[in-house]
């Protein structure tokens, strides 16, 4: 075992008289100072705003379309009931109890469009959105135009959102 100035196990001087000694070894290796060219191309693209603002929206528009769907369920039940007691069988109660199921999957299908809205994938929104805007045009018109507006104007704006070219390029 070779003893150094430093203690044992350390390397002494130069060998031979006009030879320099060598440069002890690095112990990490450093970090590449800029990137390859390699890395350069798997840069991630940002999300349009486009796309996140029509996700919003459809989570926005999810909330109303349950609501709603919630509303026309106890309307229709109450419905059915005053029908069942005066006996008239026009079975409203039923249309508003089907319309409010049709309201609520159409809000959870909302909610699952904008999910994969949010991972870049429109079409579930997208489809969404045109079943919600045919659902609210069937309620302005069963409700003699008092519902259903809200989340019609809410479907419009969001099918405008996916269908500008930032959003379809991405």
């Amino acid at each position: 075992m070779s003893v150094g100035p430093n203690g044992p196990g350390f390397p002494q001087g130069p060998q031979q008289p006009n030879m320099p000694s060598m440069p002890p070894s690095p112990q990490a290796n450093p970090l590449p100072a800029s990137p390859t060219a390699s890395d350069v191309n798997m840069v991630r693209k940002e999300r349009p705003g486009t796309l996140t603002g029509a996700a919003v929206l459809g989570f926005v528009t999810a909330g109303f379309e349950i609501i709603g769907g919630l509303l026309w369920i106890l309307g229709g039940s109450v419905v059915g009931e005053l029908e069942s007691a005066a006996g008239s069988g026009t079975n409203f109660g039923n249309l508003f109890m089907i319309m409010g199921l049709v309201s609520a999957l159409v809000g959870g299908v909302y909610i699952w469009g904008g999910v994969m809205t949010l991972k870049c994938k429109t079409p579930v929104l997208f489809a969404a959105s045109g079943v919600g805007i045919v659902v609210n045009v069937v309620a302005l018109v069963v409700s003699e135009g008092n519902n259903g507006l809200l989340s019609l104007v809410l479907g419009a704006v969001t099918l405008l959102l996916l269908a500008l070219p930032a959003s379809r390029k991405f």
